[in-house]
């Protein structure tokens, strides 16, 4: 017998299995419209907010396949979310193969019993194939409910919790700024008017859980009761809007409105509702005597990293992105992450749009995948206190 990896068998029954739960399924059958499927053991839906597959399948063998298809034809960003729950009719141990159809297992699965607190799938639970597009989930299951997400859900009652939050600070106002396509309100949360002006966007990409809890952690250390923050408020305004695309979020998109629109193209174009309630806000203010110093765009991407303009597009003696991250370097020698300065381009992402239109400090701040919430949490105080420092030095 000629012998193979324990990872060539696994590929192999990954696509033996997949390619018999297939040959089950009738071609005449509406595979979009199978919200779940169900064995005598248990039953995998994705009907919660933020719950998305393409299909589920069951086979009388006793296998589970879970399709993983973008919201629009390709070409769209690889990043493949999906989120289901498993619930068990009685304690089981199960394997549930997972399928990624023009993407790849991005995201390590993630596991919850409440649909609030979450953790990593053990090593030992998980197996990716050699290419990457499909992978096998083992769990034991008691009778209770569990999610398994791409990512944690970080949906709009989160937000909702962060705008009660920002209302009930004596400095802050909130109001709704727009709606999307689908009628959900786009919240903006601001401080007193003033001359100058910092603006803070989030969560244009729906599976970019990492950098929404960055956002979170980084408005409240600058909101927050200390010496650095209040002089920072005495001579900052600051503008937050920290969910533009909730339809997406909802959804569980891997990148669009739902309108098949990746919203940080749209910046100049204003071609949908999300984008265009932000440019009506610009044209206001640059009517009234605000002046913007910074945005803050928060992304996740692969690995941690900052894209910010090339030091020579400003006719300053210290770059502003350059002097922010060394300073957060020093004092975060173990946190890793990345600067890369590009030069203008013709993309209509938020970043080019704002250094473009204002010639600011334009900034992509983005979030490593697999950073934890601890870590975020740590980290994320100490780039809003250098931001602040440099700031209130220029």
């Amino acid at each position: 017998m000629v012998g193979v990896s324990a990872r060539t068998l696994f590929r192999c029954l990954i696509a033996s299995a997949i390619l018999l739960l297939a040959a089950c399924v009738s071609t005449d059958f509406d595979l979009s419209a199978n919200r779940f499927c169900e064995s005598p053991d248990l039953l995998i839906d994705k009907g919660f907010e933020g719950g998305n597959f393409h299909h589920c399948l069951y086979s009388n063998e006793g296998q589970f396949a879970v399709y993983i298809e973008p919201e629009d034809e390709p070409p769209i960003n690889r990043s493949p979310w999906y989120s289901f729950r498993v619930s068990p009719k009685r304690s089981v141990e199960t394997e549930i193969f997972v399928h990624f159809e023009e993407g790849y297992a991005r995201y390590w699965p993630k596991i919850s019993t409440d649909g609030n607190s979450w953790r990593r799938l053990p090593e030992d639970a998980v197996q990716i194939a050699d290419d990457g597009m499909s992978m096998a989930v083992t769990l034991q299951l008691s009778e209770t409910p569990v999610w398994i997400s791409a990512q944690e859900l970080v949906l709009p009652s989160f937000y909702d919790e962060l705008i009660r939050q920002l209302s009930a600070h004596p400095e802050m106002t909130t109001r709704t700024l727009g709606h999307s396509v689908e009628g959900r309100p786009i919240h903006v949360a601001n401080t007193r008017s003033g001359s100058e002006t910092i603006i803070l966007i989030g969560r244009q990409h729906p599976p970019e859980v990492t950098g929404a809890l960055a956002m979170r952690s980084f408005v409240e250390t600058v909101m927050a009761d200390s010496e650095l923050a209040r002089d920072f408020r005495q001579r900052f305004s600051i503008i937050v809007i920290p969910l533009i695309n909730p339809d997406g979020v909802v959804r569980g998109h891997w990148r669009h409105n739902v309108n098949g629109v990746d919203l940080n193209r749209d910046w100049g174009p204003f071609t949908q509702p999300e984008t265009q309630s932000v440019e009506r806000m610009l044209t206001a203010m640059e009517l009234s005597s605000a002046e913007l110093k910074l945005m803050l765009d928060f992304h996740s991407t692969r690995q941690s990293l900052f894209y910010t303009q090339l030091a020579e597009e400003f006719d300053e003696p210290v770059d502003f992105a350059t002097a922010w991250l060394t300073r957060s370097r020093e004092r975060l020698p173990n946190f890793e992450f990345k600067h890369d300065p590009r030069g203008p381009s013709g993309q209509a992402n938020t970043k080019n749009y704002f250094f473009s239109r204002y010639g600011i400090p334009a900034i992509t701040y983005e979030i490593g995948d697999e950073v934890d919430s601890k870590q975020i949490a740590s980290t994320t105080p100490v780039f809003a206190e250098e931001m602040m420092r440099l700031l209130l030095e220029r």
